[in-house]
């Protein structure tokens, strides 16, 4: 078992899903404020940039010593580690998973007024009911695709209101928990030895996206870095970017 499947285990799947949408709004992305519907910047200027091809190039350096190290015996004794304290939490893996989604979509109903996510608002009472019915047929094997289909549901809902890019963000909560709930129940054993795979490759490309996401829209993290500058890790703030801006 490698180091990515031991971090990977519990994440979540994708598989992208094309949805005509309305047009945008203005809303709160977690922490700055940003408008949906704003144009990215050109594929020429992002790939102009040096900081972009900069963390392309920490990734590769750091995947490739992970990967050196996984398979040295230093490696071998971690993995050895890992397996040993994750043991009762691997046997028991399948519940782990629908405790967590269940319990999540009991917090999202009791938060109300949400798709999905604190950061999807919405005024139909309905939805948070419906996120409360999800929860139930999670806990149940026969009706766990039943609350996958309706996980995928809400998902297409919200891009009516939110936008096709913005719901990227949520693949791996709108897609991908839907696909593990599908299948997990199934009786066909080659589709259901495909559970976790798909959470782990929902999880990557989540977390790309959000990553592509800053150098597409940078103005929207401006803010929080004028707030917040350690996030830089000491790197140079973008030109004309200042405390004046604020």
């Amino acid at each position: 078992m490698t180091m990515v499947w031991t971090l990977g285990r519990g994440a979540i799947f994708t598989g992208a899903l094309l949805f005509a949408s309305t047009s945008a709004q203005a809303h709160v992305k977690w922490f700055a404020p940003y408008i949906v519907g704003a144009p990215p910047q050109s594929l020429s200027i992002v790939l102009k940039d040096t900081w972009f091809w900069i963390g392309i190039a920490l990734v590769v350096v750091f995947f490739v010593l992970t990967r050196l190290v996984e398979i040295s015996p230093l490696g071998n004794r971690v993995h050895d580690a890992l397996d040993r304290s994750t043991d009762v939490l691997w046997k028991r893996l399948d519940d782990y998973v629908r405790v967590t989604v269940g319990a999540f979509f009991v917090a999202i109903f009791s938060v109300g007024g949400v798709y999905l996510t604190p950061d999807l608002r919405t005024p139909a009472e309905w939805v948070s009911w419906l996120q409360l019915a999800i929860a139930a047929c999670i806990f149940f094997r026969i009706t766990m695709p039943l609350a996958g289909i309706g996980i995928l549901a809400l998902w297409l809902l919200a891009i009516r209101d939110y936008d096709l890019f913005h719901l990227f963000d949520y693949l791996a909560l709108g897609a991908g928990v839907a696909a593990y709930l599908i299948l997990e129940p199934s009786k066909n054993e080659k589709l259901r030895s495909h559970r976790f795979e798909a959470l782990r490759w929902g999880l990557a490309i989540a977390l790309m996206w959000s990553s592509l996401e800053k150098f597409a829209y940078p103005d929207w993290f401006y803010p929080l870095i004028l707030e917040k500058p350690f996030l830089t890790f000491g790197l140079p703030r973008p030109s004309g970017l200042s405390d004046a801006s604020t």
